[in-house]
């Protein structure tokens, strides 16, 4: 079986108050490219890698251009990638002017002895590896601008897709602009291997240098063929406090809990830190699970017949 998902960040937007048929068009439209790939005999690790890259292209969400800017008006960018064979893995933090983070990432996954680069380090790494190198401001949009300013004034830190700040909003409260989440994609393809890839560009009016749980394989990216694939979104701090990752395998490997189960698991003990979010992810068998407690988790899935679906609230409600 082959199969894959994505996701393009959660939070607590209220369904139904904003346009979002771009944001679906882009999850459904990159979904089936992946999908193709995979049933061309492409790797999931290639897949993933590709559908980030595309997310990371598109300024609906907060990765690549359109990420989310720092305190000082910057964007600080991290991202991970994770193959389930042999768990692999590469991953950068602080980044600022590297075309793809997540190119960047693979290229210390299958080019440097070490899984983990920053800030400087990581983008001469990106020279040495012949890749792109851009400016900051091309990856800096009006309104991730205006965005910074709102989030300045009321002395918030923001995460993906709130619609308020630092506890959810009433039921009753009104959406603002949706278009900011961090990404990520699973895939498991025809020769039984997992993978997983994510990119972000954290939170909005962060203190520069903050790192969140995206480039931690392991925690908000991780693969082994043995579990799970799973890519997370949501507030990094409480996702690292709860290991998420590799609680997810752990229970697994040796609670014998199910795929949804485990990840719902992990989730919880998120939850308890005072972490909102939720993870996309598939076992070794093909099934999937998506289950995350903020209002909203934009995401998109291959069904087992190939088709592709796509949601962004609990119930498809608003999407």
């Amino acid at each position: 079986m082959i199969r894959l998902a994505i996701h393009g960040g959660a939070g607590d937007l209220v369904p139904g108050t904003s346009d979002l048929r771009p944001h679906r068009a882009v999850l459904q439209q990159i979904s089936e490219r992946g999908y193709a790939s995979l049933a061309a005999g492409a790797s999931a690790v290639d897949v993933v890698e590709q559908m980030v890259i595309e997310l990371e292209d598109c300024p609906l969400f907060n990765a690549g251009i359109g990420a989310v800017l720092n305190r000082d008006g910057l964007p600080e960018m991290d991202a991970a990638i994770m193959d389930g064979d042999q768990r692999r893995c590469g991953a950068v933090a602080g980044i600022s002017r590297s075309r793809s983070p997540i190119r960047l990432a693979r290229g210390v996954m299958d080019h440097s002895p070490h899984v983990l680069f920053i800030g400087a380090g990581a983008e001469a790494l990106g020279r040495e590896l012949g890749l792109e190198q851009v400016d900051s401001a091309f990856f800096i949009t009006e309104e991730r601008f205006h965005q910074l300013k709102v989030a300045q004034e009321k002395g918030v830190i923001v995460l993906d897709h709130d619609t308020s700040h630092e506890d959810p909003p009433p039921s009753d409260a009104p959406a603002k602009d949706p278009g900011f989440g961090t990404v990520g994609a699973v895939a498991l393809d025809a020769n039984g291997h997992l993978a997983a890839a994510t990119s972000t560009g954290g939170l909005t009016n962060k203190h520069p240098g903050r790192v969140g749980d995206t480039p931690l394989p392991g925690v908000g990216t991780f693969a082994d063929d043995r579990s799970a694939a799973l890519s997370c979104t949501g507030t990094g701090e409480a996702f690292i406090r709860a290991s998420f990752g590799q609680h997810v395998h752990c229970r697994m490997q040796w609670s014998n809990y199910d795929l949804l189960k485990a990840c719902e698991d992990a989730l919880d003990t998120a939850d308890g830190y005072g972490g909102r979010g939720g993870v996309i992810a598939l076992d070794r068998n093909g099934s999937l699970a998506m289950p995350f407690n903020s209002r909203v988790m934009f995401r998109a899935w291959s069904n087992e017949d190939g088709s592709v679906q796509v949601a962004v609230g609990k119930d498809g409600a608003g999407d």
